[in-house]
């Protein structure tokens, strides 16, 4: 199955191969000195991410939003008007418990959010081959169209991301998990809607990805979703970024990052007012 049918069908899809041997030692390098930035407290605080760092704090992740594979995927995608909204280095560090299953999506309030539209994906990048043994994706199926029982959870709380009850079934396996070995260099895109989660890391080095928030259809979406879009941009309001003296955006980035991706940041709308959050939809 192609990228698409099966981005449409699962929720989910690989590509292989995109990044190069020296894409990959800039992208190591890079988010290496950005982890060496971060506080025990902050581990503690994310200790089944692993770390949320954003990499609106490094501008030189403006490379990376620009690069040519990157808009290559999103053509075969289909992705019309792809626009950025955040991104995070995720690193588990070893013998790490495991992701807790969730989903991202939080426009459930939309009726859009129940049809084949995908207004909100993934695109994960990871750092080092990666299999079940240290940390690797796994995926419900399909989830992304066909509510499951752990649509209706709130599982972005601080109580599952410092694992403070680790028998929570959030992080066990389930009996339809499937799980998404990845090459180093590969492209992991996902619909935010997708349960998904990650196994545990027993090996004895890092696993590290950076996860890239993308809305492929931005001129589609409603007034109130692209206000909120823009408004995670700016990174005004986000559970998922802890307030702090100052907060950086793609927009403070030197011209020279910017130039070549400032194409996929979204408009600030005034007077329109932001989708309010609604991580959990309703039963059916």
């Amino acid at each position: 199955m192609t990228a698409l049918p099966q981005l449409q069908a699962d929720g989910y899809c690989v590509i292989e191969q995109v990044m190069d041997q020296t894409d990959m030692d800039w992208l190591r390098s890079l988010c290496g000195q950005a982890l060496c930035n971060v506080s025990a407290e902050h581990r503690e605080r994310n200790r089944s991410q692993g770390s949320l760092v954003l990499i609106a704090d490094y501008p030189e992740f403006g490379r990376l939003l620009g690069h040519p594979e990157l808009s290559k995927i999103f053509d075969e995608l289909e992705f019309h008007d792809p626009k950025f909204s955040s991104g995070y280095i995720i690193s588990k560090p070893p013998q790490s418990p495991a992701l807790f299953w969730h989903q991202d999506w939080w426009g459930w309030n939309e009726p859009s959010s129940f049809t084949d539209q995908m207004a909100q994906v993934f695109v994960m990048i990871y750092l080092q081959d990666t299999q079940p043994q240290n940390g690797c994706l796994r995926v419900i199926p399909g989830s992304h169209r066909k509510l499951h029982e752990l649509h209706y959870v709130n599982a972005h709380t601080e109580s599952l991301s410092r694992v403070e009850n680790p028998n929570d079934r959030l992080f066990e396996s389930l009996p339809d998990q499937v799980a998404v070995p990845i090459n180093s260099g590969d492209v992991i895109v996902g619909d935010a809607r997708l349960i998904h989660g990650a196994f545990p890391n027993e090996q004895s080095e890092d696993r590290t990805l950076i996860t890239l928030w993308f809305h492929p259809n931005y001129n589609s979406l409603t007034p109130a979703l692209q206000s909120r879009i823009s408004e995670i941009f700016l990174r005004t309001g986000v559970d998922t970024d802890p307030d702090a003296p100052e907060k950086k955006t793609p927009l403070d980035w030197p011209d020279e990052n910017r130039v070549g991706c400032d194409f996929y940041f979204p408009k600030k709308l005034v007077g329109i007012d932001p989708n309010p959050w609604c991580r959990i939809p309703e039963r059916q």
